[in-house]
């Protein structure tokens, strides 16, 4: 009896532990966080989730490449990296389940980028506004900017990505528009 009581107690404590930007977040589907780390800005996103989700249906979804300084990168691998940032764009139109819009899993940047913190992340009154600073040992210093519209029924955002300091090596420019429209319903 007292192991179950202590079991008990233990889960009331851990579904206390939930925070109060959490808690906003699942009532009102909106995120405001700062200075916050990839751990903290995911749970707020899973929080959210509920009320600020995609719905499901026919998408039409594109990515396309608005501008990109490859300056600093050698002139010797300058063309296989604009050739792999042009592969980048594309425009399609399918059916979309609710876990294919589901947001991006951001532990997935980090693999990537390296350890990164949210100096803000705003996702409120259909409106995105964020920034991420990463940082990669042995790498130059990664800041995306992310802006625009989201709702159930479409986003507009721009990627804004910048690695490194204008004229070092390594350094990087990248601007990226992704879009998406809901456009009808799915054959059941």
């Amino acid at each position: 009896m007292r192991g179950c009581f202590l079991v008990a107690t233990a889960a009331l404590l851990l579904a206390g532990c939930e925070s109060a930007a959490e808690k906003k977040a699942a009532q009102t589907g909106e995120i405001d966080a700062t200075d916050a780390s990839t751990e903290e800005v995911s749970k707020l996103i899973k929080a959210a989730q509920p009320k600020a989700a995609m719905s499901p249906g026919k998408w039409t979804l594109g990515l396309q490449v608005v501008s990109s300084d490859l300056s600093a990168i050698p002139a010797a691998t300058r063309g296989a990296q604009e050739k792999a940032i042009n592969a980048l764009e594309r425009k399609s139109t399918a059916c979309r389940t609710k876990d294919e819009l589901k947001p991006v899993d951001l532990s997935q940047l980090e693999k990537v980028a390296g350890t990164c913190t949210y100096p803000r992340y705003q996702s409120k009154g259909g409106k995105l506004d964020a920034v991420i600073a990463c940082k990669k040992e042995g790498a130059p210093d990664t800041v995306l900017h992310a802006s625009g519209t989201m709702g159930a029924n479409g986003f507009d955002v721009t990627l804004d990505q910048k690695t490194g300091a204008p004229g070092q090596p390594g350094y990087l420019a990248l601007t990226l528009k992704a879009t998406g429209k809901r456009v009808g319903s799915c054959p059941t």
